[in-house]
This record gives structure tokens, C-alpha cells and sequence, in this order.
């Protein structure tokens, strides 16, 4: 499965229904930034030729492996390419909520809105909309991430479901941003936002 495949099928299993067609791009310029950062070519581990040798006679490689699309890696990144790619500038932010993209400059500076700085530009990701309009309480959960977080660690967090969110007489667990969808007191995800540091 290719990597704009693998993206946009965890962007609409997430309920995000987007089809960007720069994707290709993003991901490219991505992933050569950041494969550079964290995979030395083979034979530049980083290890010493002893090291590489006492790994090798323990039955170990050292060497980085190739797991394909199944590699975390490669999984952040293309997650982390398809935030980028398919999120709102903050002129496309401020028509959707209907103000000034001076107003959404203010809400990036006092931290209630996330975004991601690319290119010179910021890219505000699809998570904290639905159906044209920001996650009820987002504001208070946006403060409350720690500085610094990774966009697609704050993904991954508002999708996948929270013992701490529970709901209806069995207590299933639900994700953050179903629980924001639900209307339900957003103070409960903002102290786990704030939990994520």
C-alpha cells in the first residue's frame, strides 16, 4: 500500500475526508528531511567496528532494517505529511469560523487553536474541526497541550479511545475528540492534554 494511500485511510477512518492532491510532495520533502536525521546510511550506524562485531556474534544486525510501510517511522511521517498537507492555512481557518485570520493569528498566539509551522505558513490540522466548525471546548484543550507536542502525537491522542473517557451505563471507553463531539464537558480532555507533557 502506498504511502498517500496508507495517509488518506487513516484520515478517513478518523472521519477526516480530505483528498489533497500535494500529498505526494509533502511526503517526499518529509520524509528525505527526516530519513536523513534518523537512518544513516548502512555502515554508518554510528558504532564502532568492535560494537558492530559483538552485535553480529550475539546473532543481532545492526544495520536499519527495512519494514516497509509497516515502519513506525515511515508511519509518522506520512502521518504527520498528510497533517500538514490537508490542514487549513489561517485565511481558510478564519472562513470557516467566521472571522478575521487576524483573530486566528491571536487564537494561535494564546494557544487556543494548534498548528503546525511549514513553510513559512501555518497549517492549522483538520482534528480540531467537524462539520464546519471547531471542536465544542477545543479552545481549553488546545491551551492545555504541552509546548512543543508533536502534531501527530496530539492525531493519534485525540482518536484513539481513553480509559478516562468513558461513556454510557457499560463505561466504554471513547476518544477525546468523540468526547468533544459529544458535548461533553471539555475540562476532562484538557486535563489529559495537559497530562501529555
Amino acid at each position: 500500500m502506498g504511502a498517500q494511500v496508507e495517509t488518506m485511510a487513516y484520515l478517513h477512518a478518523h472521519g477526516l475526508n480530505v483528498e489533497p492532491e500535494g500529498l505526494p510532495r509533502v511526503l517526499r520533502e518529509v520524509i528525505e528531511g527526516l530519513q536523513r536525521l534518523y537512518y544513516p546510511s548502512a555502515g554508518q550506524e554510528g558504532l564502532t567496528a568492535a560494537e558492530i562485531q559483538v552485535y553480529r556474534s550475539g546473532g543481532l544486525d545492526p544495520a536499519p532494517r527495512d519494514l516497509g510501510v509497516n515502519d513506525p517511522f515511515l508511519r509518522g511521517v506520512t502521518t504527520f505529511a498528510g497533517l500538514v498537507e490537508t490542514g487549513l492555512t489561517a485565511v481558510e481557518s478564519a472562513k470557516l469560523l467566521g472571522v478575521t485570520d487576524a483573530r486566528i493569528r491571536q487564537r494561535l498566539k494564546e494557544r487556543t487553536l494548534f498548528a503546525i509551522k511549514w513553510g513559512g505558513a501555518w497549517r492549522l490540522p483538520l482534528f480540531q474541526f467537524a462539520d464546519g466548525r471547531e471542536l465544542p471546548g477545543w479552545g481549553e484543550v488546545a491551551r492545555n497541550l504541552p509546548d512543543g507536542i508533536s502534531p501527530v502525537a496530539v492525531a493519534h491522542w485525540l482518536m484513539l479511545p481513553n480509559v478516562e473517557l468513558a461513556l454510557g451505563e457499560d463505561e466504554i471507553p471513547t476518544s477525546p475528540r468523540h468526547w468533544l463531539l459529544e458535548g461533553r464537558p471539555p475540562q476532562a480532555v484538557a486535563r489529559l492534554a495537559e497530562a501529555l507533557g
